[in-house]
């Protein structure tokens, strides 16, 4: 089964979530967002996409590295690096 048809299939379980979601459906605790910069399809940056994310999430960090879409295979060290930041950032490590 294929990524995007996970999505699909999962998507049925969030929306029920979301109907009964704690604070409004709003998250209060730290999120962390990496953006490929050359990510055709997930990209915040230069389209709207991340707009109800940032509105949604209180503490929101949003971290480039230069990848696509693939980011985890294309920066494996980088994205650790990013991780690792972020948490002793927030005090979370």
């Amino acid at each position: 089964m294929g990524s995007c048809q996970q999505f699909i299939l999962n998507d049925t379980a969030n929306t029920a979530y979301a109907r009964v979601a704690p604070h409004g459906r709003d998250l209060r605790q730290p999120v962390l967002f990496v953006n490929g910069d050359w990510d055709p399809i997930c990209d915040i940056n230069r389209s709207r996409l991340g707009e109800p994310m940032r509105r949604s999430c209180h503490d929101l960090s949003v971290t480039n590295l230069p990848a696509g879409y693939w980011v985890h295979l294309e920066r494996r060290t980088e994205l650790t690096q990013a991780i690792r930041s972020w948490l002793k950032t927030k005090g979370l490590q």
